[in-house]
């Protein structure tokens, strides 16, 4: 099995890499291996080294900005935009030849539709993931075979995005790291924040056999809260 996971250098993207190896070919699409998923021209170089049949992609690049609406930069809504909802575009597009009888996996995020305060072009970005994956669910599977589902984490621990988001959260608000904490695990209904191994594990299980992930084709499957 050949899985391109966007972003698999770090963060869940680089946790399903590992818990996918023992039964796939791994290849890493994140801008550390030296693909940049806003760009077609990056992209289009990638998809040349590609196996012939690519059998499952998972878009997991993604990135984040915290800021009051005043002082988001247009820059800054345009990196996250790009980067969370263009890419997903662009790379299922790009390998859409190779994924014939294949499967898209996206990873949304519950600020699809409980939004993040002081995070509006991340929220934008995950709502249009959100309606990307249902959408192209109805289509690819129509036209290539191609099952298409999300997966929809709360927040997830020790993650780089979920460090920076820690600090400015308290920057912006001047609370102290044990407020933010106290806070962020009030509003999630574990009442712990996402394991992203755990999640990762979750994920392999699933996309090890197209039996186990196929009539979720067009759901977005919710981890960690609603």
């Amino acid at each position: 099995m050949n899985i391109v996971i966007t972003g698999a250098s770090s963060g869940l993207g680089a946790a399903i890499a590992r818990a996918t190896s023992n039964y796939s070919n791994v290849y890493d699409w994140s801008i550390n291996a030296g693909v940049d998923v806003r760009s077609r021209t990056s992209i289009g170089h990638a998809v040349g080294s590609a196996p012939d049949k690519v059998d499952v992609l998972i878009n997991a690049a993604g990135v984040n900005g915290i800021d009051y609406l005043p002082d988001v930069a247009e820059a800054e809504w345009d990196r996250i935009m790009d980067t969370n909802a263009k890419g997903i575009f662009l790379v299922t597009q790009a390998l859409l030849p190779k994924l014939r009888d294949g499967t898209v996996l996206n990873i949304v995020s519950n600020a699809a539709h409980i939004p993040m305060t002081s995070s509006l072009a991340y929220n934008a970005s995950k709502g249009a993931a959100e309606i990307m994956t249902k959408q192209l669910a109805r289509e690819l599977i129509k036209t290539h075979n191609i099952t298409v589902f999300g997966i929809s984490p709360n927040k997830m621990a020790g993650t780089a995005m979920s460090r920076v988001i820690e600090r400015r959260v308290c920057a912006l608000r001047g609370w102290t790291p044990e407020e933010a904490n106290k806070y962020q695990l009030a509003a999630l209904p574990a009442g712990e924040e996402t394991d992203v191994e755990t999640l990762a594990e979750f994920i392999a299980f699933l996309l090890s056999n197209k039996q186990r992930h196929k009539f979720f084709a067009g759901c977005i499957i919710p981890y960690g809260g609603p």
